[in-house]
């Protein structure tokens, strides 16, 4: 069973043993009397932490947040059946997750939990519930705050270990690493550790002073570089393998018959198997590197755009940034009409066409200061810095112009005509960039509705 479903289970059937209908009934009344009051005291003590105010507006807080903590309230605390748990605890990863994207720290989460613990039951004590029961009501308030940060908890670590890896590869892309000579660099570690052997063969020396490859120079670049650029890849758990096989087993026995029976069949065959298993080793490490290249570390191969895996790290840094600037931003949904018909009718290399120029378009239209990217398919995404509505959506008018302006050179000199629909969405403080991603979106449906290749504003 899947852990948020066993997780509500089990929590059912706790509550169930020591929850009777009474204190069910008192704590759902409660919190459907009072959950508008509670929402409001909430934010009101967040808006008076300096910590929490830079992830707070006072236009969040009554639009969204207060409304989006009723709700969550009533999911929790007033769940009629295992299924409705179920809900409110994937509501709950949910949250985590935006609030590993929106960086709120869990402190601020913990502190929070406390507060709604402390207010509810405070209105539990003023109930006419008996001694025996009012505890088993504070328990039970208790145990379900807890479940919830527990599962809030979980999703808010699992999402932001994947926000610094790739934030990590996202510094080291930008820091310019040039990764041919990367792949040279390491191409001549294994080399060296390789001669290294045949040496000490060659001259019958003993191996007592040769380091392991995973101690080579190669071994540490492998153990703490390596994951960074090439965690997903297939070739990586493949390289790590040959290296255990060659360190934990090969070598080893190779190192001792060297120094028993230097001239034994043994010898010989453990002599091959080392060179085989290196041999691999380098073979994957060539894949590796020419896989990843060919991807650009982040760039769309066909378009030379960025691809999605940076745009957390960018609209992180721009909700940062505006906030600090007291600034505005913008993001460009953009997305090519009747696409799928071009690659009906003209075939998909034609597509491809279609795609590069269209992003070439694009990248003559904005400044040097703006980012884009392929978002996948025929979308692309553009975010726009230092700027407001009026301006963006000028900017936005002139893309869906030049495009439509512009024909499309095709394979042995034909042309075709593109046209395309945007939508536009500006920054509005919220702190999880994904809801701006949404509203974009939502934008460029709307101008999909009203006849495309025009401009819409959420």
């Amino acid at each position: 069973m899947p852990h948020t479903p066993r997780l509500a289970a089990e929590t059912w059937q706790h509550l169930a043993e020591t929850s009777s209908d009474a204190i069910r009934a008192a704590v759902t009344g409660i919190i459907q009397r009072d959950k508008v009051e509670l929402a409001d005291r909430f934010y009101e003590q967040m808006l008076t932490d300096p910590a929490a105010t830079q992830f707070l507006s006072t236009q969040a807080v009554e639009a969204h947040l207060k409304p989006g903590l009723q709700r969550w309230m009533e999911m929790l605390f007033c769940h009629r059946s295992v299924e409705e748990l179920i809900s409110a605890l994937a509501l709950q990863r949910h949250v985590g997750e935006v609030h590993a994207r929106a960086q709120i720290p869990v402190q601020l989460v913990a502190r929070g939990f406390r507060f709604l613990k402390q207010a509810i039951n405070a209105r539990l004590i003023a109930t006419d519930l008996d001694r025996e029961a009012l505890v088993h009501a504070v328990l039970h308030v208790d145990h379900l705050t807890d479940i919830a940060f527990e599962e809030m908890s979980s999703a808010f670590i699992l999402s932001a270990e994947r926000s610094a890896r790739t934030d990590e590869a996202y510094k080291m892309h930008e820091a310019g690493r040039n990764l041919a000579l990367e792949r040279e660099k390491q191409s001549v570690a294994v080399l060296e550790w390789e001669a290294r052997v045949y040496r000490l063969l060659a001259s019958g020396a003993p191996f007592h002073d040769m380091p392991t490859l995973q101690d080579s120079e190669f071994g540490l670049w492998l153990h703490h570089k390596a994951p960074l650029l090439f965690e997903d890849t297939r070739e990586l758990p493949l390289i790590e393998a040959c290296v255990e096989r060659i360190d934990e087993s090969l070598f080893p026995r190779l190192s001792c018959e060297r120094d028993t029976a230097p001239d034994g069949d043994d010898n010989r065959e453990l002599t091959r198997a080392v060179l085989v298993e290196i041999e691999e080793l380098k073979y994957l490490l060539r894949n590796m590197f020419d896989h990843i290249m060919e991807l650009e570390i982040g760039r769309d191969v066909l378009t030379h755009l960025f691809n999605r895996r940076f745009l957390p790290s960018i609209l992180r840094r721009e909700i940062s940034l505006a906030r600090k600037h007291e600034c505005s931003f913008c993001v460009l949904m953009m997305d090519i009409d009747h696409f799928k018909r071009i690659n009906d009718e003209h075939g998909h290399d034609a597509g491809d066409r279609v795609l590069q120029q269209i992003a070439g378009l694009i990248v003559g239209q904005l400044r040097a200061g703006d980012f884009v990217f392929r978002y996948g398919g025929e979308e692309f995404l553009a975010v726009l810095a230092e700027i407001d509505i009026p301006r963006a959506v000028s900017v936005a008018e002139k893309i869906r112009q030049r495009i439509s302006d512009s024909d499309v050179f095709l394979a042995g000199g034909e042309t075709i005509h593109v046209t395309m629909s945007i939508g536009l969405a500006g920054s509005d403080g919220h702190p999880d960039y994904q809801r701006l991603i949404d509203r974009a979106d939502k934008a460029l449906y709307a101008a999909k509705e009203a006849g495309r290749n025009r401009v819409a504003t959420d």
